[in-house]
């Protein structure tokens, strides 16, 4: 399990490297406020992305975080067109 405090650096980092906010990690809507102490914050939902992280953390072989890449980018590609469909209808 990823400590609370490695997990916020891990995120920090990730963000930095995507250029976005850290809060794109966290469920829609929840501040990544006030979590400098190392203790999650109640305000915001860590939870899906700790364990995100975790699960990738316990896949060791490379053609199995392949495939776990490969589904991810095809829900992402999946999510854009759909966004770009409303968009054109309304």
């Amino acid at each position: 399990m990823i400590p609370i405090v490695q997990a916020d650096a891990l995120l920090r980092r990730l963000a930095e490297a995507l250029g976005s906010p850290v809060e794109i990690f966290f469920a829609a809507g929840a501040p990544a406020t006030g979590r400098t102490s190392g203790d999650a914050s109640p305000d915001c939902d860590a939870l899906p992305t700790l364990e995100l992280l975790r699960l990738w953390e316990s896949l060791r072989e490379p053609v199995r975080r392949e495939r776990v890449l490969a589904a991810a980018r095809h829900e992402a590609r999946t999510l854009r067109a759909s966004r770009a469909e409303d968009a054109a209808a309304g």
